[in-house]
């Protein structure tokens, strides 16, 4: 039996789908009208006609015949500027027409000739480079030539003082070390630094760096820089000091010729008397000069012993060594801040040990091998360092710092292909 409740349900949603048709109809509607607006619509004028039902296809038109397709990108740089404006330099005008065949008058440039000509003017740029090279005691560019003949002039000052041949741990030479008397300096203050340095050169080079003489003073404003011309000569001491006028170019006049200074400053580190007045006094020798420290990977590091980092000075001071550069930009100043004559006090036995034995007795009581620095009654309050393991790295970069300036400029020319 059907009830009024069972025949209310199905009127009721028809009811309401009749009420929701009108929104159906107009949604319809609106579709159409969206077809018919975008049916025909063109991504881009370049691009091909969209075909849709409502439009038929149209003809597609070619290009025209004298429109030349675009160029390739180039892959080179270099050819990018390869029609510029700025007239090209005889050689390289010279240099395209013997690759292009002797191009005459109405012929165009090709592009294997375009990339031919760019190619010779590189190569041209690399062989000017080559010749050139950077000369910092001159501030320019000069030829080669000029840099060979200035290194072999100041190789030839170290011949005459040294005898030097070879290189690295093959090294053979026959030289003198000097302390230099300068004015107003305690240039003596360690005795036995360079006897002891000297002593473990020829030892560790089994002879083939041997002294011509035991070290010896040498006075800055003589002219015994000129007549014994020695490969360089060591400056240290604890006090400020002035250059008389005399040492100032006497020195100048030596390194230029070929010669190099190394100095120890014996109150390590900066600001010290020493080195406040080594700075200013090298500042006289050559005011346009300024000290750059060497980084740890430069070869002096490497000469003889491979150090893997610079050795602790004295009281663990570990100040960078500082350089000035002088010919064909070559070290002319070697400047170690941390004083390491204070560790070459103490002279090595044959198995690299401090040397504890008896050197000499004095009034005062004991001197010993290991020297003032090493065993006295301050070590335990001002030399805190002093071991086996110091005094061996110290010898070690003194050797290497000795062998470099025996070697720098002949290491120079056999690097530009010039033997001697």
């Amino acid at each position: 039996m059907i009830t009024a409740a069972h025949t209310g349900k199905p009127l009721q949603l028809l009811a309401i789908r009749l009420r929701a048709f009108p929104f159906y109809l107009v949604a319809l509607l609106l579709h159409l009208l969206f077809m018919l607006i975008f049916g025909t619509y063109t991504v881009s004028e370049h691009a091909e006609q969209v075909i849709t039902i409502f439009t038929a296809p149209q003809p597609v038109t070619p290009p025209a015949a004298n429109v030349p397709p675009p160029p390739p990108p180039s892959q080179d740089r270099s050819l990018r500027n390869v029609s510029s404006p700025a007239p090209p330099s005889p050689a390289i005008r010279n240099t395209a027409r013997a690759l292009g065949g002797g191009r005459t008058a109405g012929q165009t440039v090709t592009a294997p000739t375009m990339i031919a000509t760019a190619t010779a003017q590189q190569s041209q740029i690399r062989a000017s480079a080559t010749a050139m090279s950077l000369d910092p005691s001159h501030g320019a560019n000069v030829p080669a030539l000029k840099l060979r003949q200035a290194l072999s002039r100041a190789a030839g000052f170290l011949q005459a003082g040294a005898g030097v041949s070879g290189s690295g741990r093959a090294t053979r030479a026959r030289f003198a070390c000097y302390w230099a008397i300068y004015k107003g300096g305690d240039w003596n203050c360690n005795p036995t630094a360079l006897p002891n340095l000297a002593t473990q050169v020829a030892r560790w080079s089994r002879d083939r760096i041997q002294q011509k003489a035991e070290p010896q003073p040498i006075v800055v404003s003589s002219k015994d820089l000129f007549t014994i011309k020695p490969p360089f000569i060591f400056i240290t001491g604890h006090k400020d000091f002035t250059f008389t006028e005399e040492e100032i170019e006497n020195l100048r006049q030596y390194l230029h010729a070929g010669g190099a200074i190394w100095a120890d400053n014996d109150l390590p580190g900066h600001r010290s008397r020493f080195d406040i007045a080594f700075r200013r006094e090298m500042k006289r020798v050559f005011t346009d000069r300024d000290f750059e420290k060497l980084p740890e990977d430069h070869p002096i590091m490497a000469s003889f012993f491979p150090l893997r980092k610079l050795p602790s000075g004295m009281n663990f001071y570990q100040e960078p060594v500082e350089v000035l550069r002088l010919i064909a930009g070559e070290i002319a100043v070697v400047y170690t801040l941390n004083a390491y004559g204070d560790f070459w006090e103490s002279a090595l036995d044959e198995n690299d040990k401090i040397d504890r034995q008896l050197y000499r007795t004095s009034v005062q009581g004991g001197y010993h091998k290991w020297g003032p620095h090493f065993g006295s009654y301050y070590s335990s309050t001002h030399y805190r360092n002093v071991t086996d393991e110091s005094v061996v790295n110290a010898y070690k970069l003194g050797i290497n710092i000795v062998v470099h300036l025996l070697n720098r400029y002949d290491d120079r020319l056999r690097g530009m292909g010039v033997q001697r």
